[in-house]
């Protein structure tokens, strides 16, 4: 009986398995898959130009506010009172002047609410001459913890202030709106001006509702 020989088994190599493939692949090309190159896109930055479209305002000056559609606006902020200090009856002698004025005032006005960061500048002005002119360490000791408290309250903390924004189509009629109104609530909430920086200060909280000053 012949033995045949054993022929031995050759596993191709990785190369020449990647080789035969290729050329596989383009004997019969309906095989291979169509890939798309993906384009990278690259943003560039840029500031919105519908921002400017929509603010309503266009210039501020030293008595009026310049908005779109031919209107000006002027802001004062309102006197708050201590409710809890007063008795029914001035509460009452209040409402009813508030409410006459209302009846006897024909001006576009709106009461708006914000919240401000309390300001404790002056107070920690005064407690920092106090600890530079005292060489006693327990009354250091005591203004640095007035300080932190000052600090802590003007990071944390907030006031609630109101402000009154009356509306015209002119000048003219915006400053006779203003004399009217500040008149008609001096003796129930008195108006306060208020500095351009203040002003741009509520435009900014008004659009930005959750930033910080």
């Amino acid at each position: 009986m012949n033995k045949e020989k054993i022929k031995p088994i050759i596993v191709p190599t990785y190369t020449e398995e990647k080789a035969s493939k290729k050329s596989f692949l383009k004997k019969y090309p309906f095989f291979q898959k169509n890939k798309t190159s993906k384009k990278k896109i690259e943003r560039k930055s840029h500031v919105l130009r519908k921002t400017p479209m929509i603010m309503p305002f266009l210039d501020i000056t030293e008595d009026y506010i310049v908005m779109k559609k031919g209107y000006y606006m002027d802001i004062f902020q309102i006197t708050p009172n201590d409710l809890h200090s007063l008795t029914d009856t001035d509460i009452t002698i209040k409402l009813l002047e508030k409410a006459r004025f209302y009846r006897s005032s024909a001006s576009q006005d709106k009461v708006v609410g914000l919240n401000f960061p309390a300001n404790t500048e002056k107070q920690r002005l005064y407690w920092e001459r106090k600890r530079e002119r005292t060489t006693d360490p327990l009354r250091i000791r005591s203004i640095n913890r007035k300080l932190f408290e000052l600090e802590f309250l003007e990071r944390e903390r907030t006031n609630r202030e109101f402000f009154l924004f009356i509306y015209a189509k002119s000048p003219q009629t915006l400053e006779d709106e203003k004399k009217q109104v500040v008149r008609g609530m001096r003796q129930s909430f008195p108006l306060q001006t208020l500095s351009n920086e203040k002003k741009q200060d509520i435009l900014f909280m008004m659009s930005n509702q959750n930033s910080k000053l």
